[in-house]
């Protein structure tokens, strides 16, 4: 059974017609001065609503003040449900400031103009809305032009019974002039209204008149959105107009709007009851009811048609093409459940608002979904049919955490509170063997989850398959430890949906826990990573005005066990810390030949108050600065170290005397907990590459470890990604003299020699590391890219195809060849290439799907670029470069709103990464939003010190906001710090050309001789 009508396109309803005579005449204030720093501002937002045939007018007046903002914004679109709406445009204009200074209209825009486009948007969410586009293609537009847009939307065959309600969020995040919003009464349609704000919010002013009353503000404040905040809290005034006297009333109306589809194929329904019921207790039975609604009814949302986001489909209907939003699920699991004998009613929620519904007069606008709500045994319990991999007996059952909600019942008077989480606990456990000899080194994961933790990861399971799942966290493990080798066959996955406890086991070959091709290092360094898959990550650097939510209640423990001959015993050590909304544990302890870590974090609130928020930053990084877990794995046998000539004593008096010599050393390793602890740490920051924290640790104690190779390698390398040039070089020095047969520094000196822009010795150490027996693929890569850089293709192209040769699937040598290749004009191939080595392997791969991407960038063609980085981000959504590239791709590719959201979603996301603050940076100077973009280029430059790019990009977005100086200032110490960046000396060039600085030659020069082709062809301007 059907009980929408669905329109086609064609049949959509639209004119261009007079305003009607029922809307107020609102005048334009052209003296309001909009702020500089915006691309654009609305002068005027307009909503009226007509209470008795519930028509909306809209006038929407948006001023164009730069050619990003006219590229974007000239196209003007108007989006529409035809089947249940009717659109009447009244007016589309541009206005124009003539030379003597006055505002004139030019000629508005003609009906036979407009465009009827229709276009799924959602699609890819499983939601198809029906929705279309009235679009018109502006001609001749300026920059300081007007566009005036006045349109309304009538409902199209009314649904019966249905009244008057909507909600109004007087905030905005572009200026604005003037804003109002007025209801045109009627005696025969009474409505109530209230609004919500908080104490300090600046509130519109009411105007009433006997048939109207209108609410306005002028020049509102800007609001500035913010991560992780609870649906329910409102920083901002909320207008609710309603016609609906109860909740008892909205619960009848859905009851006798709802009651042909719960009844709909009775007879089908009950023979699927009996079926699920089938040798099976009646507990049983409704949990496999539930089952079967949730896993094999898959979710796909036809939102559009007469009545759609109000009537659901036929339960009969439903049954039978398996598939349907959240109304349709609902009214098929009510239905099995009725004829299984119990008492069931579909249920409305508010996904986002939860509680906030009970303070609201009654409403069917405050509903966004729906789940069921049944009786057995004389326990309530509810149930939500759009989720998978729900598990459990029926006393344990978890609920929605949805606050309120209310029961689609005829004798339902009030709303329903449903049950809070119980606690849900996620334990992870790696032990790592380490052996030295690299032959039975390994790494044991097992990763065990309880009650709703148990139920989002049985999901994972089923929408991506456990072969990626495991997967997945092998490529986690494998940020930590590059040389691992997993094993996917090893996986055991082990699932009690009576207790609804997961578990997943598996394990990898490690041999070595340091760099690939190198011997293990003396120290060995993780940490507890395995708490972030449950707590948030955050910008403990952001100023709050909103509370920040916390998942609540949960338990999560991360034990990392270390052993092997190789691990040295560590003092026991317990550390206990809490702060607002946690506590936090770590117990050490150790005997011959292991050492464990033991990491527990528990929740104990549900969000952070803005009061408690700089507090919470606080003692939450005091408590994960106590989250690594460093290792000393030293080479030495105990025996070589007992022939040392210093006894202990005076080696740790030495120590302490050193400490006395040096302040700043001592200050940095007691902050850092001891010696040992702080070489630990350095090494962790060079693996995360935070340099600056790296740099900082390592030499405050690399004078006790002058005869450590890997401490001065790894403070070479920390020098030289800090700028301090000259410190790795006296590094390098010392790590050649302890391994004379190392190639590791040679190459460190290769990179040395580029960043300081002297390529040809470069190249040419790079030359003869290429020629020594076993040289690593590295080296070949490394010689590649410097070949090509100085125009050297031959050269460039053999070395490519010598690390392919070794590694057919290399990402860095598939991309490197082919756009070679495209560039020497062999283009047919170079296309080739990386999608058939895509095509040839068993499963879908994020990094090569990035690759695909990569080369579409660096050949010019953005717009192909943009569907292989989206595949990738897919692929590897928790992997913050996957997702930065598919928001640059976007920015590249032109589509610059979607960059935006994109960018926007990813700094939700990783809020305290920095590579999701320069893809906000980035993509917010494009759109014009130029509050966003020079917050987040601050925080990026903050976050990551070491990245070039981050300099580069603030100095050219301080160019291009008209503060030339300060670009200048800034550019110059990006080129003092890092002299081998191209983009660096290019924003220099054109910072100093705008400001008519002779050094800009010598800068333009500088970045044509360093800019590589990829860089150029991947500019965002």
């Amino acid at each position: 059974m059907s009980i929408r009508r669905i329109v086609p396109i064609e049949q959509s309803e639209w004119s261009v017609i007079p305003v009607y005579e029922w809307v107020r005449p609102r005048s334009l204030d052209w003296s309001w001065p909009p702020p500089e720093s915006q691309a654009v501002v609305m002068l005027l937002f307009d909503e009226q609503h007509d209470i008795a045939t519930q028509a909306v007018f809209l006038r929407i007046v948006r001023m164009l003040t730069s050619l990003t903002a006219v590229q974007s914004q000239s196209q003007v679109a108007i989006e529409f449900d035809p089947a249940a709406q009717c659109l009447r445009v009244h007016e589309l204009v541009v206005w124009r400031l003539d030379p003597d200074g006055v505002r004139r209209r030019r000629t508005p825009v003609r009906q036979q103009d407009f465009l009827l486009r229709q276009r799924e948007q959602q699609f890819e969410q499983q939601i198809l809305n029906g929705r279309v586009s009235l679009v018109a293609l502006l001609e001749d537009v300026r920059v300081g032009d007007a566009i005036d847009l006045a349109y309304t939307l009538e409902p199209r065959d009314p649904m019966p019974g249905l009244l008057f309600t909507s909600f109004h969020f007087l905030v905005w995040g572009l200026p604005v002039g003037s804003a109002s919003v007025a209801l045109n009464l009627h005696p025969d349609h009474p409505v109530r209204w209230q609004l919500f704000a908080p104490a300090d919010a600046r509130l519109p002013v009411e105007l009433r008149e006997s048939d109207r009353v209108c609410w306005q503000i002028d020049q509102p404040a800007l609001f500035q959105p913010e991560a992780n905040v609870s649906g329910g809290h409102w920083p901002f005034p909320v207008l609710e107009v309603t016609a609906w006297e109860s909740w008892g009333e909205i619960a009848r109306f859905f009851s006798e709007l709802w009651a042909d589809a719960l009844n709909d194929e009775t007879d089908t329904i009950a023979a699927e009851a009996a079926s699920l019921a089938a040798n099976k207790s009646i507990e049983a039975a409704i949990l496999e009811a539930l089952r079967f609604v949730q896993e094999e009814v898959r979710y796909l949302a036809i939102d559009f048609g007469h009545g759609a986001g109000m009537l659901p489909s036929g339960a009969g209907t439903v049954l039978r093409r398996r598939f349907g939003d959240c109304k349709d699920k609902s009214v098929l699991l009510t239905a099995l459940l009725r004829a299984l004998g119990l008492s069931a009613r579909p249920m409305l929620v508010a996904t986002s608002w939860r509680h906030a519904i009970a303070r609201l007069l009654p409403s069917t606008a405050c509903f966004n979904h729906a789940i069921v709500a049944f009786e057995f045994a004389g326990k309530k319990y509810f149930v939500d049919p759009t989720v998978i991999g729900q598990a459990g007996n029926l006393a344990d059952w978890v609920a929605p955490p949805l606050g309120f909600g209310l029961e689609i019942d005829t004798n339902n008077d009030a709303l329903v509170e449903l049950p809070s989480l119980p606690v849900a606990e996620l334990i992870l456990t790696e032990t790592f063997t380490l052996d030295r000899r690299g032959n039975g080194g390994a790494v044991e994961q097992k990763l065990l989850a309880t009650s709703w933790f148990a139920d989002e990861f049985r999901a994972s399971f089923i929408r991506s398959g456990l072969p990626q799942i495991v997967k997945n966290r092998a490529d986690v493990l494998k940020q930590h430890f590059p040389a691992l080798l997993p094993q996917p066959d090893s996986a055991e996955l082990e699932d009690d949906r009576v207790e609804n406890r997961i578990s997943l086991l598996s394990r990898h070959g490690l041999p070595t826990w340091g760099p690939v091709d190198r011997k293990p290092p003396d120290f060995f360094g993780y940490g507890a990573h395995g708490l972030f898959l449950a707590i948030e990550t955050l910008n403990d650097r952001e100023q709050r005005t909103q509370p920040f939510a916390l998942r609540h209640p949960l338990r999560v423990r991360h034990q990392v066990i270390v052993r092997g001959k190789p691990v040295r015993k560590l003092k026991p050590e317990v550390f206990r810390h809490e702060g607002p909304g946690f506590r936090y544990c770590v117990e050490v302890s150790s005997k011959r030949r292991e050492v464990r870590f033991d990491y527990s974090w528990e929740s104990t609130a549900a969000e952070i108050s803005p009061e408690q928020w700089q507090e919470f930053c606080r003692e939450r990084r005091t408590a994960l600065d106590r989250a690594g877990a460093t290792v000393h794995t030293p080479a030495l046998k105990p025996l070589l170290i007992a022939r040392r000539a210093l006894p202990i004593a005076i080696i740790v008096a030495g120590l302490a005397a050193g400490w006395l010599r040096n302040a700043e050393s001592n200050r940095v390793i007691n902050e850092a907990g001891g010696v040992e602890r702080a070489a630990g740490m350095a090494f962790e920051h060079v693996k995360r590459r935070e340099f600056s924290q790296a740099y900082e640790l390592a030499n405050a104690v690399r004078s006790n470890y002058r005869n450590n190779f890997e401490m001065q390698i790894l403070f070479a390398e920390a020098a030289l990604r800090t700028g301090h040039f000259q410190e790795a070089d006296e590094a390098l020095r010392e790590a050649r003299k302890l391994r004379t047969d190392n190639p590791l520094p040679d190459q460190l000196q290769a990179a040395l020699y580029e960043a300081r822009g002297e390529l040809g010795p470069s190249r040419d150490l790079l030359i003869r590391l290429a020629a020594q027996p076993g040289a690593a693929d590295l080296v070949f890569s490394e010689l590649a890219r410097l070949s090509e850089r100085m125009g050297d293709p031959v050269a460039a192209r053999k070395a490519w195809e010598m690390v392919l040769a070794r590694q057919p699937a290399q990402p860095d040598a598939l991309f490197g060849l082919a756009r070679l290749l495209w560039s020497i004009g062999e283009r047919d191939r170079a296309d080739a290439l990386i999608p058939g080595v895509i095509a040839a392997q068993p499963t879908p791969s994020a990094v090569l799907q990035s690759t695909l991407a990569r080369f579409f960038s660096a050949t010019g063609r953005p717009a192909r670029a943009v569907e292989p980085a989206r595949r990738a981000a897919e692929l590897s959504p928790n992997v913050p470069e996957m997702v930065l590239q598919h928001a640059m791709a976007l920015l590249q590719a032109g589509d610059r709103s979607n960059a935006l959201s994109a960018a926007l979603a990813m700094m939700e996301k990783f809020p305290n990464n920095p590579l999701a603050t320069g893809a906000l940076a980035m993509a917010a100077a494009m759109a014009g939003e130029n509050v966003i973009a020079e917050t987040a280029f601050k925080g990026w430059v903050e976050q990551a010190p070491d990245d070039p790019d981050a300099l580069s990009g603030y100095g050219f977005f301080l160019h291009r906001s008209g503060r030339g100086m300060e670009a200048k200032t800034l550019l110059a110490e990006g080129t003092r710090r890092f002299p081998g960046h191209g983009n660096l000396w290019l924003n220099y060039a054109v910072v100093l050309e705008a400001l008519g600085d002779s050094g800009a030659v010598q800068a333009r020069e500088q970045a044509s001789r360093l800019l590589t082709d990829e860089q150029r062809a991947t500019l965002v301007r």
